[in-house]
Protein backbone atom coordinates (compact mmCIF):
# COMPACT_ATOMS: atom_id res chain seq x y z
CA UNK A 1 0.00 0.00 0.00
CA UNK A 2 1.35 3.42 -0.99
CA UNK A 3 1.35 5.58 2.16
CA UNK A 4 1.04 8.91 0.35
CA UNK A 5 -1.75 7.60 -1.88
CA UNK A 6 -3.44 6.10 1.18
CA UNK A 7 -3.39 9.44 2.98
CA UNK A 8 -4.65 11.18 -0.14
CA UNK A 9 -7.48 8.64 -0.41
CA UNK A 10 -8.47 9.19 3.22
CA UNK A 11 -8.51 12.93 2.58
CA UNK A 12 -10.67 12.52 -0.52
CA UNK A 13 -13.12 10.22 1.27
CA UNK A 14 -13.30 12.66 4.17
CA UNK A 15 -13.96 15.53 1.76
CA UNK A 16 -16.66 13.57 -0.06
CA UNK A 17 -18.33 12.70 3.25
CA UNK A 18 -18.38 16.34 4.30
CA UNK A 19 -19.67 17.40 0.88
CA UNK A 20 -22.46 14.82 1.06
CA UNK A 21 -23.50 16.12 4.49
CA UNK A 22 -23.40 19.72 3.29
CA UNK A 23 -25.42 18.90 0.16
CA UNK A 24 -28.05 17.20 2.30
CA UNK A 25 -28.30 20.26 4.53
CA UNK A 26 -28.43 22.66 1.57
CA UNK A 27 -31.04 20.57 -0.22
CA UNK A 28 -33.28 20.67 2.86
CA UNK A 29 -33.11 24.47 2.72
CA UNK A 30 -33.60 24.46 -1.06
CA UNK A 31 -36.90 22.59 -0.73
CA UNK A 32 -38.31 25.61 1.10
CA UNK A 33 -37.49 28.03 -1.73
CA UNK A 34 -40.52 29.52 -3.48
CA UNK A 35 -38.76 32.28 -5.44
CA UNK A 36 -37.62 31.05 -8.84
CA UNK A 37 -34.53 33.30 -8.74
CA UNK A 38 -33.36 31.57 -5.55
CA UNK A 39 -33.87 28.18 -7.17
CA UNK A 40 -31.90 29.23 -10.27
CA UNK A 41 -29.03 30.44 -8.06
CA UNK A 42 -29.05 27.08 -6.30
CA UNK A 43 -28.90 25.23 -9.63
CA UNK A 44 -25.99 27.45 -10.66
CA UNK A 45 -24.11 26.72 -7.42
CA UNK A 46 -24.72 22.99 -7.79
CA UNK A 47 -23.19 23.30 -11.25
CA UNK A 48 -20.07 25.31 -10.41
CA UNK A 49 -19.10 23.56 -7.16
CA UNK A 50 -19.18 20.02 -8.64
CA UNK A 51 -17.35 21.36 -11.71
CA UNK A 52 -14.52 22.50 -9.45
CA UNK A 53 -14.55 19.45 -7.17
CA UNK A 54 -15.24 16.59 -9.57
CA UNK A 55 -14.16 18.06 -12.90
CA UNK A 56 -11.05 20.08 -12.06
CA UNK A 57 -10.31 18.01 -8.96
CA UNK A 58 -10.69 14.77 -10.86
CA UNK A 59 -8.31 15.93 -13.58
CA UNK A 60 -5.82 17.02 -10.89
CA UNK A 61 -5.91 13.54 -9.33
CA UNK A 62 -5.41 11.88 -12.72
CA UNK A 63 -2.49 14.18 -13.56
CA UNK A 64 -0.87 13.64 -10.15
CA UNK A 65 -1.00 9.89 -10.73
CA UNK A 66 0.47 10.30 -14.20
CA UNK A 67 -2.52 8.51 -15.74
CA UNK A 68 -3.86 11.06 -18.20
CA UNK A 69 -4.00 8.26 -20.76
CA UNK A 70 -6.90 6.77 -18.77
CA UNK A 71 -9.19 9.43 -20.23
CA UNK A 72 -8.63 8.06 -23.71
CA UNK A 73 -8.43 4.34 -23.07
CA UNK A 74 -9.28 1.83 -20.36
CA UNK A 75 -6.44 1.33 -17.83
CA UNK A 76 -4.80 -2.04 -18.28
CA UNK A 77 -5.57 -2.93 -14.66
CA UNK A 78 -9.31 -2.61 -15.34
CA UNK A 79 -9.03 -4.33 -18.71
CA UNK A 80 -8.24 -7.55 -16.84
CA UNK A 81 -11.80 -7.52 -15.48
CA UNK A 82 -13.37 -7.82 -18.92
CA UNK A 83 -10.77 -10.12 -20.50
CA UNK A 84 -12.91 -13.25 -19.84
CA UNK A 85 -15.90 -11.58 -21.48
CA UNK A 86 -13.88 -10.50 -24.51
CA UNK A 87 -12.59 -14.05 -24.94
CA UNK A 88 -16.09 -15.44 -25.48
CA UNK A 89 -17.67 -12.50 -27.33
CA UNK A 90 -17.38 -11.46 -30.94
CA UNK A 91 -15.88 -8.06 -31.75
CA UNK A 92 -19.04 -7.07 -33.60
CA UNK A 93 -21.09 -7.43 -30.45
CA UNK A 94 -19.47 -4.45 -28.73
CA UNK A 95 -21.70 -1.95 -30.49
CA UNK A 96 -24.76 -4.03 -29.71
CA UNK A 97 -23.79 -4.23 -26.03
CA UNK A 98 -23.33 -0.48 -25.95
CA UNK A 99 -26.73 0.12 -27.51
CA UNK A 100 -28.36 -2.30 -25.06
CA UNK A 101 -26.72 -0.54 -22.13
CA UNK A 102 -27.80 2.87 -23.38
CA UNK A 103 -31.33 1.61 -23.99
CA UNK A 104 -31.53 0.24 -20.44
CA UNK A 105 -30.26 3.49 -18.97
CA UNK A 106 -32.61 5.53 -21.12
CA UNK A 107 -35.54 3.36 -20.06
CA UNK A 108 -34.62 3.75 -16.40
CA UNK A 109 -34.33 7.51 -16.78
CA UNK A 110 -37.68 7.76 -18.54
CA UNK A 111 -39.40 5.53 -15.99
CA UNK A 112 -38.07 7.36 -12.96
CA UNK A 113 -38.86 10.83 -14.27
CA UNK A 114 -42.28 9.77 -15.57
CA UNK A 115 -43.24 8.43 -12.15
CA UNK A 116 -41.97 11.57 -10.45
CA UNK A 117 -43.90 13.89 -12.79
CA UNK A 118 -47.03 11.77 -12.58
CA UNK A 119 -46.94 11.96 -8.81
CA UNK A 120 -46.17 15.67 -8.97
CA UNK A 121 -49.25 16.29 -11.08
CA UNK A 122 -51.31 14.44 -8.49
CA UNK A 123 -49.78 16.57 -5.72
CA UNK A 124 -48.07 13.61 -4.08
CA UNK A 125 -44.99 14.75 -2.18
CA UNK A 126 -42.74 11.69 -2.16
CA UNK A 127 -41.49 10.24 -5.45
CA UNK A 128 -40.80 6.54 -5.74
CA UNK A 129 -37.04 6.67 -6.27
CA UNK A 130 -35.31 9.22 -4.09
CA UNK A 131 -36.31 12.64 -2.83
CA UNK A 132 -35.70 14.50 -6.09
CA UNK A 133 -39.06 16.14 -6.75
CA UNK A 134 -38.01 19.53 -5.37
CA UNK A 135 -35.00 19.62 -7.69
CA UNK A 136 -37.16 19.45 -10.83
CA UNK A 137 -37.59 22.82 -12.60
CA UNK A 138 -40.97 24.54 -12.44
CA UNK A 139 -40.68 27.04 -15.31
CA UNK A 140 -38.64 27.90 -18.38
CA UNK A 141 -35.90 29.81 -16.52
CA UNK A 142 -35.36 26.93 -14.15
CA UNK A 143 -35.26 24.48 -17.06
CA UNK A 144 -32.51 26.56 -18.71
CA UNK A 145 -30.53 26.59 -15.46
CA UNK A 146 -30.76 22.79 -15.34
CA UNK A 147 -29.12 22.35 -18.76
CA UNK A 148 -25.56 23.16 -17.56
CA UNK A 149 -26.33 21.29 -14.33
CA UNK A 150 -27.11 18.11 -16.27
CA UNK A 151 -24.18 18.51 -18.67
CA UNK A 152 -21.68 19.11 -15.90
CA UNK A 153 -22.98 16.22 -13.78
CA UNK A 154 -22.57 13.81 -16.66
CA UNK A 155 -19.07 14.97 -17.54
CA UNK A 156 -17.47 15.87 -14.20
CA UNK A 157 -18.93 13.02 -12.16
CA UNK A 158 -17.91 10.40 -14.71
CA UNK A 159 -14.35 11.74 -14.85
CA UNK A 160 -14.13 11.62 -11.07
CA UNK A 161 -16.08 8.49 -10.09
CA UNK A 162 -15.20 6.29 -13.06
CA UNK A 163 -11.57 7.32 -13.65
CA UNK A 164 -9.93 9.49 -10.96
CA UNK A 165 -11.26 7.87 -7.78
CA UNK A 166 -10.84 4.25 -8.98
CA UNK A 167 -7.23 4.99 -9.99
CA UNK A 168 -6.53 6.61 -6.62
CA UNK A 169 -8.03 3.64 -4.74
CA UNK A 170 -6.04 1.27 -6.94
CA UNK A 171 -2.84 3.19 -6.23
CA UNK A 172 -3.53 3.15 -2.49
CA UNK A 173 -4.74 -0.44 -2.08
CA UNK A 174 -3.51 -2.32 -5.12
CA UNK A 175 -6.95 -3.92 -5.42
CA UNK A 176 -9.04 -3.53 -8.57
CA UNK A 177 -12.11 -4.89 -6.78
CA UNK A 178 -11.77 -2.32 -3.98
CA UNK A 179 -11.40 0.49 -6.50
CA UNK A 180 -14.67 -0.46 -8.19
CA UNK A 181 -16.66 -1.05 -4.98
CA UNK A 182 -15.45 2.09 -3.22
CA UNK A 183 -16.08 4.25 -6.28
CA UNK A 184 -19.61 2.91 -6.79
CA UNK A 185 -20.40 3.31 -3.07
CA UNK A 186 -19.00 6.85 -3.05
CA UNK A 187 -21.12 7.75 -6.08
CA UNK A 188 -24.24 6.51 -4.30
CA UNK A 189 -23.42 8.25 -1.02
CA UNK A 190 -22.83 11.51 -2.91
CA UNK A 191 -26.59 11.48 -3.50
CA UNK A 192 -27.44 11.08 0.19
CA UNK A 193 -29.59 14.20 -0.02
CA UNK A 194 -32.09 12.06 -1.96
CA UNK A 195 -32.53 9.66 0.96
CA UNK A 196 -31.66 5.98 1.15
CA UNK A 197 -33.77 5.13 -1.89
CA UNK A 198 -31.84 7.66 -3.91
CA UNK A 199 -28.54 6.23 -2.65
CA UNK A 200 -29.54 2.72 -3.76
CA UNK A 201 -30.82 3.94 -7.13
CA UNK A 202 -27.74 6.02 -7.92
CA UNK A 203 -25.44 3.22 -6.75
CA UNK A 204 -27.15 0.93 -9.26
CA UNK A 205 -26.74 3.58 -11.95
CA UNK A 206 -23.09 3.96 -10.96
CA UNK A 207 -22.59 0.23 -11.45
CA UNK A 208 -24.26 0.51 -14.87
CA UNK A 209 -22.00 3.41 -15.86
CA UNK A 210 -18.95 1.43 -14.71
CA UNK A 211 -20.03 -1.58 -16.75
CA UNK A 212 -20.44 0.66 -19.78
CA UNK A 213 -16.98 2.12 -19.16
CA UNK A 214 -15.39 -1.32 -18.86
CA UNK A 215 -17.23 -2.89 -21.77
CA UNK A 216 -16.62 0.01 -24.17
CA UNK A 217 -13.09 0.82 -23.04
CA UNK A 218 -13.86 4.54 -23.19
CA UNK A 219 -15.13 7.10 -20.69
CA UNK A 220 -16.99 8.87 -23.50
CA UNK A 221 -19.88 6.40 -23.57
CA UNK A 222 -20.74 6.54 -19.83
CA UNK A 223 -20.47 10.33 -20.05
CA UNK A 224 -22.93 10.35 -22.94
CA UNK A 225 -25.30 8.02 -21.08
CA UNK A 226 -25.12 10.06 -17.88
CA UNK A 227 -25.75 13.33 -19.71
CA UNK A 228 -28.64 11.80 -21.64
CA UNK A 229 -30.38 10.54 -18.51
CA UNK A 230 -29.96 13.87 -16.70
CA UNK A 231 -31.12 15.90 -19.71
CA UNK A 232 -34.26 13.76 -19.97
CA UNK A 233 -34.97 14.03 -16.26
CA UNK A 234 -34.16 17.71 -15.74
CA UNK A 235 -35.02 19.25 -19.11
CA UNK A 236 -37.13 17.14 -21.47
CA UNK A 237 -39.75 15.77 -19.10
CA UNK A 238 -40.21 19.08 -17.23
CA UNK A 239 -40.79 20.85 -20.57
CA UNK A 240 -43.34 18.22 -21.57
CA UNK A 241 -45.05 18.44 -18.19
CA UNK A 242 -45.19 22.24 -18.30
CA UNK A 243 -46.66 22.14 -21.81
CA UNK A 244 -49.37 19.71 -20.70
CA UNK A 245 -50.09 21.83 -17.63
CA UNK A 246 -50.56 24.94 -19.79
CA UNK A 247 -52.97 23.07 -22.03
CA UNK A 248 -54.99 21.90 -19.04
CA UNK A 249 -55.13 25.40 -17.56
CA UNK A 250 -56.16 26.83 -20.94
CA UNK A 251 -59.03 24.37 -21.34
CA UNK A 252 -60.41 24.58 -17.79
CA UNK A 253 -61.54 28.28 -17.95
CA UNK A 254 -63.54 27.52 -21.09
CA UNK A 255 -65.31 24.67 -19.36
CA UNK A 256 -66.09 26.87 -16.38
CA UNK A 257 -67.38 29.64 -18.66
CA UNK A 258 -69.83 27.31 -20.39
CA UNK A 259 -71.30 25.79 -17.26
CA UNK A 260 -72.99 28.94 -15.85
CA UNK A 261 -75.00 29.54 -19.04
CA UNK A 262 -77.83 27.07 -18.39
CA UNK A 263 -78.35 28.55 -14.92
CA UNK A 264 -78.43 32.09 -16.33
CA UNK A 265 -80.96 31.11 -18.99
CA UNK A 266 -83.14 29.40 -16.41
CA UNK A 267 -83.06 32.50 -14.19
CA UNK A 268 -84.06 34.76 -17.10
CA UNK A 269 -86.97 32.49 -18.06
CA UNK A 270 -88.14 32.31 -14.46
CA UNK A 271 -88.00 36.10 -14.10
CA UNK A 272 -90.03 36.59 -17.31
CA UNK A 273 -92.62 34.10 -16.14
CA UNK A 274 -93.02 35.86 -12.80
CA UNK A 275 -93.50 39.20 -14.53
Amino acid sequence: MDVISGLALLGVIGGLTWMSWRDSRDYTAFKQFECSADRVRFHRRWTLVPLAVFGVGGLAVILSLGRLDALGSLPVEFALLIAPLEAVSEPESSSLETLVGMAIGLLLGLTITAVVWRRRSKRMSQPVVGDIEALLPRNGKEVLSCVPLALNAGISEEIFYRVALPLLVLEATGSVGASLLISIAAFGLAHWYQGWKGVLATSAMGALFFWLYLSSGSIIKPIAMHVLIDIIGLVVWPLVSQSLARRRSASEPGERAISPKPAAVATAIEAKANS
